[in-house]
């Protein structure tokens, strides 16, 4: 499947006559190259880093250092002798320290207990990576939605400038008949001019039926995250899809979307987020414990151009190390009092989350049985504007009807299928929108 994608891509990079593609090529293409779904996988990494780093904290840490100086005035202390000391004579001289200086050594520090701090920010950090994967799982619903409208939308715009043409093309044949009745005298000054306009007036839609097509082509290409190619043919069939979600009831579909929807359970993992922020800053209260222990070698020298192992001296010692907090000028309360405030703000943007879905739920599904009806309709609507522009062709071929009334015969039959092709294309993107909003949307499920 990699390998079929890799060629598409490259056939639409390159191509150099038509390339199709299709839906599920199209979406595929979209989950690899969209700039949302490629920042939302860079958030997932980076989330994964985030935890390794969380987690060192439960390990030693081991340092080596080392370290030279060189002292170029020495401190001398200068004493009086006692009376009676042999060789006195006035004051005593005594230089302190050496020339040289050589420092090297290797510690371990490991923390035994942090009041809780360690377990929180790993907590934390491993939160943070399922709130990157609900992100990412959210975003790419999204791009699915998005490019499925999209792609339907090219349909759609194929089928509008069919209608448009074919529309145009009826009004010229009209245009024509009326030509031949007027040269045979039976058709009016007026009619051949009430032709005339017609044609002219159609024309335009079929220029705008195309550009709106471009311009849905160019949609797509921007959704898919790749460069313009020559040209591009996708490849469909402009139809209702199948539907499982328009009989169920509304309050089966909001639970539903509570248990599967990402940016719902995203704010569930923020809310774990926020308390594991509390005991990170409660642990700011509470005393702490690390052992350390470390091994040193040193050199004294006055003079360090005969240096060699013998000169240095090991020195190894370990600690423990209790601190115990007792006042930092309220820095750990106002931190503790600001992971409340987070939870309180997240609980509320839930409490929030869970209405708008409720609502967006509401309302899709309302949409999508009024485009499932308006769908029924138009179905037959079609099959009576046609029969009604048949007749009136043949009336006035009869002489028993007016141009007029063929004209709006015409226009009844255009507006018919510009309307069932518009319901076809509402009710697919509403019943796709419906289940994004669910939380249960997937390419598989196209």
């Amino acid at each position: 499947m990699k390998i079929l994608i890799i060629l598409l891509f490259v056939a639409v990079m390159c191509a150099d006559a038509q390339t199709e593609l299709t839906l599920h090529q199209s979406i595929e293409i979209a989950l690899r190259n969209n700039p949302d779904i490629r920042v939302a996988e860079k958030d997932i990494k980076k989330s994964l880093y985030g935890r390794t780093r969380a987690r060192s904290e439960l390990y030693p840490s081991v340092s080596a250092m080392g370290n030279y100086d060189r002292s170029w005035e020495l401190p001398e202390i200068v004493f009086s002798p006692p009376p009676g000391f042999p060789g006195a004579n006035g004051e005593i001289r005594a230089r302190m320290g050496v020339e040289h200086t050589i420092n090297s050594g290797i510690t371990l520090e490991q923390p035994i207990y942090t009041g809780g701090a360690i377990s929180a920010s790993t907590g934390m950090a491993s939160h943070g990576v399922e709130a990157s994967e609900y992100n990412f799982s959210s975003v790419e619903q999204q791009t699915i939605a998005d490019v499925y409208g999209a792609f339907y939308r090219i349909l759609l715009a194929h089928e509008l400038i069919t209608v448009a043409e074919q529309s145009l093309e009826s009004a010229a044949e009209n245009l024509r008949q009326v030509e031949r009745l007027y040269e045979e005298g039976a058709a009016s000054r007026f009619e051949l001019l009430r032709a005339e306009v017609q044609v002219g007036t159609l024309r335009p839609n079929v220029t705008e039926a195309k550009h709106n097509y471009d311009l849905a082509i160019d949609n797509l290409i921007n959704l898919l995250g790749i460069d313009q190619p020559e040209e591009i043919n996708p490849n469909g069939i402009f139809s209702q899809r199948e539907d499982t979600l328009l009989d169920k009831d509304i309050e089966s579909l909001v639970q539903q979307a509570y248990r599967h929807r990402p940016d719902y359970k995203m704010l569930d993992t923020q809310e774990r987020i926020n308390r594991e922020g509390i005991r990170l800053a409660r642990s700011n209260f509470l005393p702490k414990v690390f052992f350390s222990s470390s091994m040193n070698w040193q050199a004294l020298q006055d003079d360090i151009s005969g240096l060699t192992g013998d000169d240095f001296t090991r020195i190894s010692s370990s600690r423990l190390v209790l601190q115990i907090p007792i006042f930092n000028g309220f820095s750990n309360t106002a931190q503790y009092q600001e992971a409340q405030i987070e939870l309180q703000q997240t609980q509320i943007r839930k409490d929030n989350t869970r209405k708008l879905i409720a609502t967006e739920i509401s309302s899709l599904h309302k949409r999508l049985q009024q485009a499932a009806e308006i769908l029924e309709s138009q179905e037959k609507v079609i099959d009576q504007a046609e029969e009604g522009m048949r007749l009136a062709n043949l009336l006035y071929e009869e002489g028993a009807a007016t141009i007029l009334e063929v004209i709006d015969a015409q226009l009844a039959y255009t507006q018919a299928r510009t309307s069932y092709f518009q319901a076809i294309y509402d009710y697919n993107t509403t019943s796709v929108q419906l289940e994004r909003a669910i939380g249960i949307l997937s390419a598989e499920s196209l």
